[in-house]
C-alpha cells in the first residue's frame, strides 16, 4: 500500500513537471492592447511591426482571433435601445447601417437582435389584428409555439386569427398548447381563465365544459370558472334564439343565473339575449321590459326591432308604430322589416297623415325590396288622397313586379282621373281577356271622397314609363356606352338618383373602366336603398383591379347579404393565395386556400395550387395525395406532372 501511495506521488510530481515544461511564455494583456489599438486606428504598418516584435519575443505567438473586431465590444447600443422603445424600426435600420459603414464586421448584440425581432413581431401582429387582416396575423405568428410561448397575448391574437378564417384544426392545436402545459410552463390561473373564456366563442358549450372539468380540482380556478360558466349560458341562449327548430327552453336554474346578472344592467348583451329569448317563448311583456332596458343604455336597431315585435305581439299597434317611426334611420339597413313596420300608416284610411320622413322611408324600402304588395298599398294611399300621378306610377311599378287584377284596376282608375283616355283604352285592350271581371266596376266607380293628404307621395325612381326609353333600357340591352352617355346627360341637367349612379357603375364595370365604376358605386353608397348593391359592385370593381385589401375593407364597412359576401370573400382569398404563391410564401397560400375552402368548394385549379404549395414546403406526402385525388377524377397534364414530381424521392 505504501509503495502504491509513493508511486502516485511520484506520478503526480512528474505530471506537474511536464505541465510546467508545456507552459510557454506569451504576451500579457498590456502587450496585446497595442494590437487592438492599431487595428482600431487602421494603422496596418504599425500592426504588422508589433506582430513581428511579439513573434520574435514569443516564438509561438498567434494573433488573437478577435483582434480585427474590437468595435464589437465597444459600440454603444444606447441609441438603438432608445429607438427600440419608440418602435422606430426604420431608425434602427439606419443606425445599424451607420455603424456598419464604419465597422463592416460589427453586428448588434444577440440580446438586442432577439428582442428587436420579437418587438417587430408584436407590432406587426397587433396592427394586423386591428385591421382584421387574419392572414397577416397568421403569417407574423409563424415562429410562435403555443405550448411554450410566454407572451400569451400574442397567442390570443393568433386564436382570433384562426377563428376569423374558420381554421378549426389550427384553433384546436393552439388551445391545447395553451391549456394543457405542464410544470413550469403551465399558465397562471388568470390566463387559463381568459383562454377558456375565448374558447366559448369557438367551440360548443359541451366541449368547453369538458375542458373546464379538468381544472375544477383547483379551488382558485373553480371560483374563477363561474364567469366562464355564465359565458356558456349566454352561448346556450344565443344558440336557442338563433335556431328556429328549438322550442324547449333552457333549464330554469341555468337561465335564472343569467337573469340575476342581467337585472344589474351592466351588460347590454345580456338584456338583448333575454329579450329575444322571452319573445321566442311567447312572453312579450317580459321581452318588452328587457328591450326597453337595453335601449335605455344605447340606441340599437336589433333591440328596437325586438321592442317593436314585442308590442305587436301584445297588439299595441300604435306604440309599435311609434317605435318604427322613431327608428327609421336605424331600420333602413333592413328595408323589408322597415316596410312592414311602417305599412300600418298607409294601409288603413282612418290613420293620420304620415310625415315626409316616413313617406320617403316607406317608398325607399318598397323599391329596395321590389315588393309588389306594398307598392300597391302606397298606390292606393296616393289614389285615395287624390295624388293620381303618384298612384299611376306606383300601380305601374306594382304591375311591373307582379300582375294582379286589383293593380290593373287601380292603374285604370288613375288613368281615368287623369283624363288619359288613350292610355286607358290601351290598358283595357291588354288586360280585358286576362281580367274580364274588373272593367264593369271600373266604369261605375266614383272618385275618392277623401281629401288630399298633407304630404305628397314620392314618385318611384325610374318608373316603367320613363325607364323604357332611358338609361335602364340601354343597360338591359347591354348598350353600356349609351347607358353611360344617357346618365351623363342627366348629370349635366342636375343631380341624379342613387339608382342611376348604381346603373352607371355597372355599365362602367362592363366596359372595364374601373376607376369610373368605383366612383359611381361609391356615389350610390350614400342611399340606404342602393347601399348593398353599390357595396357589392364596388367590391367586385376593386377585386377586378387586384385591390384585395380595399375590397375586404369595403365589405367590412358595408356588410353584404350572405351569398354575395361568400362570393366576394372567396375571390379575396383566391387573390391572396395567388399572390402568396407568386411571392413563394407557400404557408400563406395554404392559409388563404383553407379560409376559402371554409366558404365554397375548391375547384381543380386551386387544388393544384394547394398541391404545389405542399410540395414547396417539403410536405411531399400531402402534395402527392392532392395530385392523386385530382388525377382520379379527371386526367390533367399539370396534375399528372405534380403527381410525378411529388412521388419522386
Amino acid at each position: 500500500m505504501r509503495t502504491l501511495f509513493l508511486s502516485a506521488l511520484l506520478l503526480g510530481s512528474t505530471a506537474l513537471s511536464v505541465l510546467a515544461a508545456d507552459k510557454k511564455p506569451a504576451p500579457d494583456a498590456v502587450e496585446l492592447a497595442a494590437l487592438y489599438y492599431y487595428v482600431e486606428q487602421k494603422q496596418q504598418d504599425r500592426l504588422d511591426a508589433e506582430t513581428s516584435r511579439l513573434r520574435l519575443k514569443y516564438p509561438d505567438f498567434v494573433v488573437p482571433a478577435d483582434v480585427y473586431t474590437p468595435a464589437a465590444r465597444q459600440v454603444d447600443e444606447s441609441t438603438l435601445w432608445a429607438l427600440y422603445e419608440k418602435d422606430d424600426f426604420t431608425g434602427i435600420e439606419a443606425e445599424i447601417g451607420r455603424h456598419r459603414s464604419q465597422t463592416p464586421e460589427w453586428m448588434p448584440s444577440a440580446d438586442f437582435s432577439e428582442k428587436l425581432a420579437r418587438r417587430k413581431q408584436r407590432v406587426e401582429m397587433t396592427a394586423a389584428t386591428a385591421r382584421k387582416d387574419w392572414m397577416g396575423v397568421i403569417e407574423a405568428a409563424k415562429t410562435l409555439d403555443p405550448s411554450s410561448e410566454t407572451e400569451v397575448d400574442l397567442v390570443w391574437m393568433l386564436l382570433d386569427a384562426y377563428a376569423g378564417t374558420g381554421s378549426k384544426d389550427a384553433l384546436t392545436t393552439v388551445y391545447r398548447g395553451l391549456l394543457f402545459r405542464e410544470g413550469d410552463k403551465r399558465l397562471p390561473d388568470a390566463q387559463i381563465l381568459t383562454t377558456l373564456q375565448k374558447s366559448t366563442r369557438d367551440f360548443a358549450a359541451e366541449d368547453v365544459r369538458k375542458a373546464m372539468s379538468l381544472f375544477a380540482a383547483s379551488p382558485l380556478l373553480q371560483a374563477g370558472l363561474q364567469p366562464v360558466e355564465l359565458d356558456l349560458t349566454r352561448k346556450d341562449v344565443a344558440d336557442f334564439n338563433a335556431d328556429d327548430k328549438r322550442q324547449t327552453p333552457l333549464a330554469d336554474g341555468e337561465i335564472a343565473k343569467l337573469r340575476t346578472v342581467a337585472e344589474k344592467g351592466e351588460r347590454l348583451e345580456d338584456l338583448s339575449l333575454l329579450g329575444w329569448y322571452d319573445l321566442k317563448l311567447k312572453t312579450p311583456d317580459s321581452a318588452e321590459r328587457w328591450f326597453k332596458a337595453a335601449l335605455a343604455k344605447r340606441r340599437d336597431a336589433e333591440n328596437a326591432k325586438g321592442l317593436y315585435l314585442s308590442l305587436v305581439a301584445m297588439n299595441k299597434q300604435d306604440e309599435a308604430y311609434a317605435v318604427a317611426e322613431d327608428y327609421i334611420a336605424e331600420f333602413s339597413g333592413d328595408p323589408e322589416f322597415l316596410m312592414n313596420a311602417l305599412s300600418l300608416r298607409f294601409s288603413k284610411p282612418d290613420q293620420p297623415d304620415a310625415d315626409v320622413k316616413t313617406v320617403t322611408a316607406y317608398s325607399n324600402a318598397i323599391l329596395a325590396t321590389k315588393n309588389a304588395d306594398h307598392a300597391e298599398i302606397l298606390a292606393w294611399y296616393a289614389y285615395n288622397s287624390r295624388q293620381y300621378e303618384a298612384s299611376k306610377a306606383w300601380f305601374l311599378k306594382a304591375l311591373d313586379w307582379e300582375s294582379a287584377p286589383v293593380r290593373v284596376k287601380g292603374l285604370a282608375l288613375s288613368l281615368l282621373r287623369l283624363g288619359e283616355k288613350q292610355d286607358y283604352a290601351a290598358l283595357e285592350d291588354e288586360y280585358r281577356a286576362v281580367y274580364p271581371d274588373i272593367w264593369a266596376e271600373i266604369k261605375v266607380a266614383t272618385p275618392p271622397k277623401g281629401g288630399r293628404r298633407s304630404v305628397a307621395v314620392e314618385m318611384p325612381v325610374a318608373s316603367a314609363s320613363s325607364a323604357a326609353t332611358g338609361y335602364l333600357a340601354h343597360f338591359k340591352a347591354k348598350r353600356f356606352s349609351a347607358c353611360v352617355k344617357e346618365i351623363a346627360g342627366m348629370e349635366a341637367r342636375g343631380a341624379v338618383s342613387a339608382d342611376a349612379m348604381l346603373i352607371k357603375g355597372w355599365c362602367h364595370l362592363e366596359l372595364s373602366r374601373l376607376a369610373e365604376a368605383r366612383n359611381a358605386f361609391e356615389a350610390a353608397l350614400g342611399n340606404s336603398r342602393t347601399r348593398q348593391d353599390a357595396a357589392y359592385g364596388a367590391a367586385l370593381t376593386l377585386l377586378r383591379g387586384r385591390l384585395t385589401d380595399d375590397a375586404e375593407a369595403m365589405i367590412a364597412m358595408y356588410p353584404l347579404a350572405e351569398k354575395r359576401d361568400r362570393e366576394v370573400r372567396a375571390e379575396i382569398y383566391w387573390q391572396r393565395a395567388r399572390s402568396a404563391f407568386d411571392h413563394k410564401q407557400y404557408q400563406r397560400v395554404l392559409d388563404a386556400l383553407n379560409a376559402r375552402a371554409a366558404l365554397v368548394a375548391e375547384p381543380a385549379d386551386l387544388s393544384q395550387l394547394r398541391g404545389w404549395a405542399y410540395y414547396h414546403l417539403g410536405n411531399r406526402g400531402q402534395a402527392q395525395a392532392v395530385f392523386a385525388r385530382l388525377n382520379m377524377s379527371l386526367y390533367d397534364p399539370a396534375a399528372a406532372r405534380g403527381l410525378a414530381v411529388s412521388s419522386t424521392r
